[in-house]
């Protein structure tokens, strides 16, 4: 078992002070939030050489700054430009802009995604959840490792998706679009919340989730996902924002043959969670309709792309997410002790992650450890 760096485990014990706090005592003022955005950015944006694609954006950094932005404008049209352009064009000029503009190093990019990564999942889960440092801390391990410290432009891409709810909740749908189209700039796996304006407002109760669920476990052997040949692997690409622990483990055979691992303990709870809170969060807690179909659609997902590990992980985690929030926000619509139980039981999952993510040799591998993370501000 390694451990993590100590600025890693300060962002853990702050988390907790005020998750306690929020639950507790009374809602802790945003302000306390946004001072925890600023470590996170910090130690998430001018990482030195940590996380598991740190090697693989520099590759596209250098790679950017050989695309002409008319080649990019093109792509941005849907169209082809003079150049062969192979990524997605918003991250592309993010990229040239910082290069070929300002002559930034690297680290100046890993910033900008981070700052405004953490800025959009801030301000994601302020509008949705009583309860942002309990959730926070809940997804920060392996979640914060893997997206906002690894494959950061995935994570850049969907945070953007979960800020645009704002406008499915104002029926924005030209904001909402926007929203979907720049997201998409930055990883076209975005495209695939292209429908949740309309599927957030689809009537559902608790027969027809049970159908949906058990309909997507049946069809897990038959492999359906394969009748859209190379279009969901396009989508898929390299997109690895997990919320659960695929990205970080490996995949054992008999998992896949039918096997039980954490990812399905993990889609039994959320599973739970959705049935027996189901009438009370509709009574109590604002829009809670919209996360739970979400929450559907993501395990649904799972497990009609169960016996691909990269679509039931890469694919679904995107969705995945959204039943993640239905856990804390639980405890808004329950009295006290059942609030206690609920709480106890995350804090219980978070040191579980805890415990298994430094027990895996990725922790290593990413550098993340107390010998080998380093930082080009903090000591």
């Amino acid at each position: 078992m390694s451990l993590l760096h100590p600025y890693y485990i300060i962002a853990i014990i702050y988390m907790l002070i005020f998750s306690f706090q929020e639950v507790y005592v009374k809602k802790v003022e945003k302000k306390w939030l946004w001072f925890l955005a600023g470590y996170l950015i910090i130690i998430a944006g001018l990482r030195n050489e940590v996380g598991p694609d740190y090697g693989s954006y520099i590759g596209i950094y250098i790679y950017s700054d050989t695309k002409d932005y008319v080649s990019i404008f093109m792509k941005a049209l849907f169209m082809e430009g003079p150049q062969p352009m192979e990524l997605e064009w918003l991250f592309v000029l993010i990229n040239k802009i910082l290069i070929n503009v300002f002559n930034a190093p690297f680290y100046m990019l890993t910033l900008v995604i981070a700052a405004i990564t953490i800025i959009l999942k801030v301000e994601y889960i302020d509008d949705n959840t009583f309860y942002p440092f309990t959730f926070i801390l809940f997804l920060f391990i392996p979640g914060f490792f893997v997206g906002e410290s690894g494959q950061i432009r995935q994570c850049l891409g969907t945070y953007a998706v979960y800020y645009a709810i704002r406008f499915i909740k104002e029926k924005n749908l030209w904001m909402y679009l926007l929203c979907i189209y720049l997201a998409a700039g930055i990883h076209n796996v975005c495209y695939l919340f292209l429908p949740m304006y309309w599927v957030a407002r689809i009537p559902m109760n608790k027969f027809w989730m049970l159908t949906l669920i058990i309909a997507s476990i049946f069809a897990s052997p038959f492999e359906i996902y394969k009748v859209f040949g190379g279009f969901l692997d396009s989508i898929a690409g390299d997109n690895m924002l997990v919320v659960g622990f695929n990205g970080y483990m490996d995949e054992s055979v008999e998992r896949l043959n039918g096997g039980f691992g954490i990812p399905e303990g993990m889609m039994m709870i959320l599973t739970f969670f959705l049935f027996c809170f189901d009438t009370p969060m509709k009574e109590k807690f604002p829009y809670y309709e919209y996360h739970r179909n979400y929450a559907v659609v993501g395990i649904c997902f799972y497990f009609i792309f169960r016996n691909n590990p990269i679509f039931s992980s890469r694919l679904a985690g995107t969705f995945i997410i959204f039943a993640y929030i239905l856990i804390p926000n639980a405890m808004y619509v329950v009295s006290l002790n059942k609030k206690k139980i609920i709480h106890s039981f995350i804090i219980a999952l978070v040191l579980f992650y805890f415990v298994v993510f430094s027990s895996f040799q990725n922790i290593k591998s990413g550098r993340f450890t107390i010998d080998l993370y380093k930082n080009h501000l903090l000591p």
